[in-house]
C-alpha cells in the first residue's frame, strides 16, 4: 500500500490540521505517516528519513512558522530529491500564507502547483482536495508563477541603510526569525567589513571577488545584497545559485555550461541565444560559453555585467570540474587580451575548501582577485543585533553569557536573541532548555543529526571531536568547516564550534 508522508511544523494551525487531514486520509484507507506516530526509544532522525523513503506522497503545510523550520526544510529538500527520481509526488498546502517563499524552499516548490487554505475556510474541503490529488492524480488549484526561483525581496537599499541599527522594542511584532537568506529590508541584517569590502569591489571597472563562508555564516545573503546593489546601481546582474540546478543539467561540462548560458539569456533578455553560436565541435563548450558571453553581453554597448555563482562547492566532486573552474578562471585572465572582458564583474561564493579538489592552482579561479571570508559575529555584532531585538540581555556579562553557549555563530545568536524577546526567556532557561529536542535550536540540532546519521564516516569523525580526539582524515575535516559543525585552523585542532553543540552531540552521537 502507498503512503502519505505529512510535513509540518507544531504550531497552530499547523498541527490541528495535520492531525485533522490524517485522520481523514486513514478513514478512507490511506495509510498515513505523521511524526507523532514515531514510538518511544526509536531513534526519531533516522525514523523520520525511513519513512520519508517509504512515502510515495509528501503533502507539506507551508505557513509563516513552517518555512522557519530547520526539520520542514530538510524535509523538503530530501521529498525533492526523492521526486527527481521520479519515486514521490509532492504537494504543497500554503496556510494563511501568500508570500515569497525562502530562496532554497522555492528552488523546490515554486514551479509545483498548490493548495491555499485560509483561516476561517472549511477543512474538510482542503482535506476533500488533498484526498482526491493523492488518489485520483487531481491537480491542486493554484498554478504558481514560473518567474525566475530568486525570490528574495529586494528592496530600495536606502530604505534598508535608514532602518539599519533601529532598536525594536522586545515582542516587537516585527522581531521575526529569517531562516536562509535574509530580506534586504531586514532591520537584523548585520553588515561587516566584508560588506564594505565587496561594495569597494563593485565600484571598480572590473572585479573578480571569491566570498567563502560556512553554512548558515551569512554567504547568501551577502551576495544577494551584492545582486541588488548591482541593479540599482545600473549593472546588468545575474545570480545563480547551483543549488536550484537539477541532476541532469550537471550531468556534463557541457549541460552546465549550456544552462548557466541558457539562464543567462533568459536573466538578460538578450537578442543572441546560445543555440545561435554553440559549436561544440569546433570551439568545444568552454569556448562556445565563452562566445556567447562575448557576442551576447560583453559587446561594450551596454552596462556592465555582474555574474554571481552561488554554491558551486556542488561542482567540486564532479569529474569536469578541472575544465568548469579553468574556463572560469580563464573568463578572469581574458580581461588582460579582450577589453571587453573588463565589462565582467565575476563573483564565486562556496564554503567547502577548492584546493581539495582542483590539482593545478594556475587553472583555479579561487585564488585570484579578492577574496573574502565570511566568520562568525563577534561581540560588537551580537550587542549591536541585541539592541535591536529591544535588549533581552541586560549586560555585557549577559551577551558574554550568550556566546559561551552558541559562540558567534549567526544563526544561533540571532535565533536566541529571536526567543529572548519574543518569549520573554531569561538566559538561565535559554541554556536550560538549548539542548533538547524540544529547545529552541531542536530543529537546527536535528537536520544536521540527520546529516550525519546517513553518513557513518561523518558520524564517527564527529563523535571522536566531541571527546577531543581531533580529525583524522582533511577531507572530512573541510567537509564540516563548510557545514559550519566544527572550527580549528587543521584537522588536529578541530573541535565542535560551540558548547551547545558540543552537549548535544556528545549526548545523541
Amino acid at each position: 500500500m502507498s503512503q502519505v508522508f505529512l510535513s509540518y511544523r507544531h504550531v497552530p494551525p499547523d498541527e490541528h490540521l495535520a492531525e485533522g487531514l490524517c485522520a481523514y486520509l486513514e478513514e478512507r484507507g490511506l495509510r498515513v505517516f505523521i511524526d507523532k506516530q514515531i514510538r518511544i526509544g526509536l531513534d526519531w532522525v533516522a525514523e523520520i528519513d525511513r519513512q520519508l523513503r517509504a512515502s510515495d506522497s509528501f503533502v507539506v503545510f507551508l505557513s509563516e512558522g513552517s518555512i522557519r523550520s530547520d526539520m520542514v526544510r530538510q524535509e523538503i529538500q530530501t521529498a525533492h530529491e526523492i521526486r527527481q527520481e521520479g519515486k514521490m509526488v509532492i504537494f504543497p498546502v500554503r496556510l494563511g500564507f501568500e508570500g515569497k517563499l525562502p530562496y532554497d524552499l522555492a528552488s523546490y516548490l515554486n514551479r509545483i502547483q498548490y493548495a491555499l487554505w485560509k483561516p476561517g475556510d472549511p477543512a474538510e474541503k482542503l482535506f476533500a482536495l488533498l484526498h482526491a490529488a493523492i488518489t485520483e492524480g487531481a491537480s491542486l488549484p493554484v498554478t504558481p508563477s514560473l518567474d525566475d526561483p530568486m525570490v528574495v525581496s529586494f528592496a530600495d537599499p536606502t530604505v534598508v541603510a535608514e532602518r539599519k541599527g533601529i532598536p525594536l522594542p522586545a515582542a516587537d511584532p516585527r522581531i521575526v526569525m529569517e531562516t536562509g537568506t535574509i530580506r534586504l529590508d531586514s532591520p537584523f541584517y548585520v553588515r561587516r567589513k566584508e560588506d564594505e569590502a565587496a561594495e569597494r569591489c563593485l565600484a571598480q571597472s572590473w572585479s573578480t571577488i571569491v566570498v567563502k563562508g560556512p553554512r548558515q555564516s551569512g554567504k547568501s545573503s551577502l551576495l544577494a545584497r551584492m545582486h541588488a546593489l548591482s541593479k540599482r546601481d545600473g549593472r546588468r546582474s545575474v545570480y545563480l545559485d547551483f543549488q536550484t540546478f537539477d541532476e541532469p543539467q550537471l550531468a556534463s561540462l557541457g549541460t552546465t555550461l549550456q544552462t548557466l548560458a541558457r539562464r543567462i539569456a533568459r536573466t538578460l533578455k538578450t537578442t543572441i541565444q546560445p543555440a545561435d553560436v554553440w559549436d561544440s565541435d569546433l570551439l568545444g563548450e568552454k569556448g562556445s560559453f565563452a562566445e556567447f558571453l562575448t557576442r551576447a553581453i560583453l559587446d561594450g554597448s551596454s552596462s556592465p555585467v555582474v555574474l554571481i555563482l552561488d554554491e558551486v562547492d556542488r561542482l567540486f566532486d564532479r569529474l569536469y570540474r578541472g575544465d568548469f573552474f579553468a574556463a572560469v578562471r580563464g573568463w578572469h585572465n581574458n580581461r588582460a587580451t579582450d577589453e571587453a572582458w573588463e565589462n565582467l564583474h565575476l563573483v564565486l561564493g562556496h564554503a567547502t575548501d577548492p584546493a581539495l579538489w582542483i590539482e593545478n592552482l594556475n587553472e583555479s579561479p579561487f585564488n585570484v582577485g579578492d577574496r573574502l571570508r565570511l566568520g562568525d559575529f563577534n561581540r560588537d555584532h551580537v550587542a549591536d543585533l541585541n539592541a535591536r531585538h529591544g535588549s533581552p540581555l541586560h549586560s555585557l556579562e549577559e551577551i558574554a553569557g550568550l556566546m559561551d553557549l552558541v559562540g558567534g555563530h549567526p544563526y544561533l545568536v540571532r535565533q536566541a536573541l529571536y526567543v529572548l524577546a519574543n518569549e520573554r526567556w531569561s538566559l538561565v532557561r535559554l541554556r536550560e532548555e538549548a539542548p533538547k529536542d524540544t529547545g529552541p535550536f531542536g530543529d537546527h540540532l536535528r537536520r544536521h543529526l540527520w546529516a550525519l546519521l546517513q553518513n557513518d564516516r561523518l558520524r564517527a569523525v564527529v563523535a571522536k571531536i566531541a571527546k577531543g580526539g581531533g580529525c583524522g582524515d582533511e577531507a572530512l575535516f573541510h567537509r564540516l568547516l563548510a557545514s559550519g559543525l566544527v572550527e580549528g585552523e587543521t584537522r588536529f585542532e578541530a573541535r565542535l564550534r560551540c558548547a551547545l553543540y558540543q552537549q548535544y552531540f556528545s549526548l545523541h552521537l
